[in-house]
C-alpha cells in the first residue's frame, strides 16, 4: 500500500529528482537506504573519502602508507 506526503525539499533537489523516470521509486529508494541502519556500503556507493578513512585503519601511524593517506585525505576534503 501506498501513501501520499508532502514534504518540504530543496528546489534544486526537485529539479534533479524530475530527470529521473520514475520518481517515487527514487524517493522510496533513497529513503529506506538512508532509514537502513546497518551502514554498510558497497564499494560503489562509498564516496572517496570513507573508502580512504577505511584504508587508515590498516596501517601503522607515522607509516608512510599513513602519511600517503593523511596527504590524499587533506587534498579532497
Amino acid at each position: 500500500m501506498r501513501v501520499n506526503r508532502t514534504f518540504s525539499i530543496p528546489v534544486d533537489l526537485v529539479y534533479d529528482l524530475r530527470k529521473k523516470h520514475n520518481q517515487s521509486e527514487t524517493v522510496t529508494r533513497a529513503l529506506r537506504k538512508y532509514l537502513d541502519d546497518t551502514e554498510e556500503y558497497t564499494l560503489n556507493e562509498a564516496s572517496d573519502i570513507i573508502i580512504l578513512n577505511e584504508l587508515r585503519l590498516r596501517f601503522k601511524p607515522m607509516s608512510p602508507e599513513m602519511e600517503l593517506l593523511k596527504t590524499l585525505i587533506a587534498i579532497i576534503s
